[in-house]
C-alpha cells in the first residue's frame, strides 16, 4: 500500500524516484507493477520453454507501457530516462526476460528522439516518420550490434552492406536480437565497403521483419543460461534489400557512436535499472523465505537467526547502492546530456557496478537459502541466473573500467597507440 499526504505519496516498497511521488509517477510505477505481477505468473514456464512471451508484449502495447518514451504528441507519454528506469526496475520483479527485451525497444525510442536532434534535416524527418509509424500501429523495435561469431563486432561487424543498383543488399548473422519475435523492424550494424580504394566504414541500417532476406534463427540460437523469455534470437540477412533512400550516412568505425551518445547512456543506465529489479526480487524471496521457515529445533523463524540477517543486511545495503547510483547517473544525464566520452565513462561505470552488485546479491540469497535454492521450483535459481545474465551486456567489465580511467586522466578514448 501507499500513504499519501498533500504533498504526494510515499510507496511502501523501494523505487529509484525520490519520494515523495507525484501522482503521475504513482500512476506509472503501479501499472509496472501490474504487468509484474501478471507476468510473474508465467515467467517460470517461458523459462522453462525458452517460449517466448508474445502474451506480455500484447497487454505491454494495449497498457501504452510499450511506447511511454514517446512524446505526448505522438500517442506515448513523454516518459523520461529517470522515470523509465524506475518503471523497469518494477517490471524486472515479475519477468526479467520480458523486462530486459522490451527495454531495447522503449530505451531505444527515447535515446533517439534525443539523438536525432544532431541529424540532417532529411534523417530527423525519416526519424519522425518512423517514430509516427510505430506509435500509430503499435510497432515494436528490436536491434543488434553483437555478432556472437565476430569479437569487437559492435565496431566493425561481419555482416557487410554491398552497393547494387537502387540501393544495398545485406549480408551476414548477427545476434542477440531481443525481442525479435514480437518486433517489427530490425536494426542492424553493417559494415559498408564504398571502394577497394577506402577502408569500410559502419553504418545502423534499419529493415522491416517482413523484408524476405531477413530470415529470425529461432529459439535454438538463444538457449543460453538467464533472461531466457527475451527472445533474444540470431538473425540472418541474406541479400536484404534496403533502397538508397533508407541507407544512413556512413561513418568510420571509431566513431560509431559519435552520434548516438543518448543511446549509449540510456543503454548503460536502463539495464543497470533492469538487474536492479532482479536483485530486489531476491530480496523480498529472502524475506519471505526467513519468515516462513522455522527449524523444528526452534522457537522462532531463520529470521531471528543473527548470521542469516548480517547476510540480508548486506544484500539490502548493496541494493541502495546501486539504486542510488543509477538514479544519480540518469539525473546527471538528464541535467546535462553526455557526451561519447563520458556515455562510456559514466554510463560504462553505472553498469559496471550494478550488473556487479546484482550479481552479488544473488549469491547472497542463494547462500542464505542453502539447498532449496538451487531447485527449480523455489524460483530464486532463475533470479540467480537471471542476474548473471546482465553482467553479458556491453561493455564488458574490461572495456568499463578502461573508459573510466581513460575518463579520469583525460585520455581521449580513440588515442592511438591504445595502450602503452
Amino acid at each position: 500500500m501507499n500513504s499519501s499526504t498533500q504533498t504526494g505519496t510515499f510507496p511502501e516498497y523501494p523505487t529509484l524516484l525520490k519520494r515523495p511521488i507525484s501522482d503521475r509517477e504513482v500512476r506509472l510505477l503501479e501499472r509496472a507493477r501490474t504487468h509484474a505481477a501478471d507476468f510473474a505468473e508465467r515467467a517460470d514456464e517461458h523459462d522453462r520453454n525458452n517460449s517466448f512471451p508474445h502474451e506480455n508484449y500484447e497487454a505491454m502495447k494495449e497498457s501504452g507501457y510499450a511506447h511511454m518514451t514517446l512524446p505526448e504528441e505522438y500517442g506515448g507519454e513523454g516518459v523520461n530516462l529517470i522515470e523509465l528506469c524506475a518503471c523497469q526496475e518494477q517490471l524486472a520483479q515479475g519477468c526479467a526476460g520480458t523486462t530486459i527485451g522490451i527495454n531495447m525497444h522503449i530505451f531505444g525510442l527515447g535515446s533517439r528522439l534525443v539523438d536525432m536532434r544532431n541529424d540532417t534535416p532529411e534523417r530527423q524527418a525519416q526519424g519522425e516518420m518512423m517514430m509516427r509509424m510505430l506509435a500509430e500501429s503499435k510497432g515494436i523495435l528490436c536491434g543488434s550490434f553483437s555478432e556472437t561469431s565476430s569479437p569487437g563486432a559492435y565496431m566493425m561487424p561481419s555482416t557487410v552492406a554491398h552497393k547494387v543498383d537502387g540501393g544495398w543488399l545485406i549480408n551476414g548473422t548477427k545476434s542477440y536480437f531481443s525481442n525479435v519475435p514480437a518486433a517489427d523492424m530490425i536494426g542492424a550494424l553493417v559494415r559498408v565497403e564504398v571502394s577497394d580504394d577506402e577502408p569500410p566504414g559502419v553504418t545502423m541500417v534499419m529493415v522491416p521483419k517482413d523484408n524476405p532476406g531477413v530470415i529470425c534463427m529461432g529459439e535454438e540460437s538463444w538457449d543460453v543460461i538467464g533472461v531466457r523469455a527475451s527472445g533474444s534470437w540470431d538473425v540472418q540477412f541474406k541479400d536484404a534489400f534496403i533502397p538508397d533512400e533508407m541507407m544512413p550516412p556512413v561513418q568510420p568505425a571509431n566513431s560509431v557512436f559519435a552520434n548516438m551518445s543518448s543511446f549509449g547512456s540510456w543503454f548503460n543506465i536502463t539495464i543497470s535499472a533492469v538487474y536492479l529489479g532482479v536483485a530486489q526480487a531476491a530480496i523480498d524471496w529472502v524475506k519471505r523465505y526467513l519468515n516462513e521457515r522455522k527449524p523444528a529445533t526452534e522457537e522462532r523463524s531463520l529470521a531471528h537467526m543473527p548470521g542469516l540477517q548480517y547476510q540480508l543486511a548486506e544484500m539490502v545495503a548493496i541494493t541502495e547502492s546501486s539504486r542510488a547510483l543509477i538514479r544519480s547517473s540518469a539525473e546527471d544525464w538528464m541535467a546535462k546530456p553526455w557526451d561519447v566520452q563520458e556515455a562510456m565513462a559514466k554510463g560504462g561505470l553505472c553498469k559496471y557496478v550494478a550488473t556487479n552488485n546484482h550479481t552479488k546479491v544473488v549469491e547472497l540469497a542463494m547462500d542464505i537459502a542453502g539447498g532449496p535454492s538451487i531447485f527449480r521450483r523455489e524460483g530464486l535459481e532463475r533470479l540467480y541466473r537471471d542476474a548473471r545474465a546482465g553482467k553479458a551486456h556491453p561493455p564488458a567489465d574490461m572495456m568499463a573500467l578502461e573508459s573510466i580511467a581513460k575518463y579520469s586522466l583525460g585520455i581521449p578514448r580513440d588515442f592511438q597507440p591504445r595502450w602503452g
